[in-house]
């Protein structure tokens, strides 16, 4: 048996596939749930193939397949997840840091030279990772102030730095 009668298959049952998806919370709202569509036709495919050489019985292949595509695409946003954790470098995670080592970092810092509102924004913003939304609620001030503060801050920092 050929793989492309497996396709056909799968494309006269891709509501399967999409109700697949839509279990393991894959939406169509997902950048790359066109990816995930084509990864269930090919492996959708590929079952047909292979459950048709071992059973001659076709009643039981729907609950089968389901089945074996909701695992599979588990594996698949499991280990996408796994990638990104390891792989994401884009911002520094101050969390996972150790508090001795976080302060040895800061240690440049003169705490003096900044005013409350600088502190607060150099804790909850850059260390605890608050969005200036959220701040903004809970200090009653508006983000382009707290938006303005942090560059100022950041300004700050770097001075203190390079001395």
């Amino acid at each position: 048996m050929n793989l492309e009668l497996g396709f056909e298959e799968a494309l006269k049952n891709q509501r399967l596939i999409h109700g697949v998806l839509k279990r393991v919370h894959i939406y169509p709202t997902r950048v790359d749930y066109e990816d995930y569509f084509q990864e269930g036709l090919i492996l959708y495919a590929q079952t047909y193939v292979d459950y048709c050489q071992k059973n001659n019985d076709l009643t039981k292949f729907n609950v089968y397949v389901y089945q074996k595509l909701t695992w599979r695409m588990l594996d698949w946003l499991r280990q996408e997840k796994r990638y990104t954790e390891f792989h994401s470098l884009e911002e520094y995670d101050f969390q996972q840091v150790p508090e001795k080592a976080l302060t040895s970092v800061l240690e440049f810092v003169n705490y003096r030279d900044l005013s409350v509102l600088e502190r607060i924004i150099l804790q909850e913003y850059f260390i605890n990772g608050l969005p200036l939304v959220i701040l903004s609620k809970q200090y009653k001030k508006t983000t382009r102030a707290l938006r303005y503060c942090r560059d100022r801050l950041l300004k700050k920092l770097r001075v203190m730095y390079e001395v």
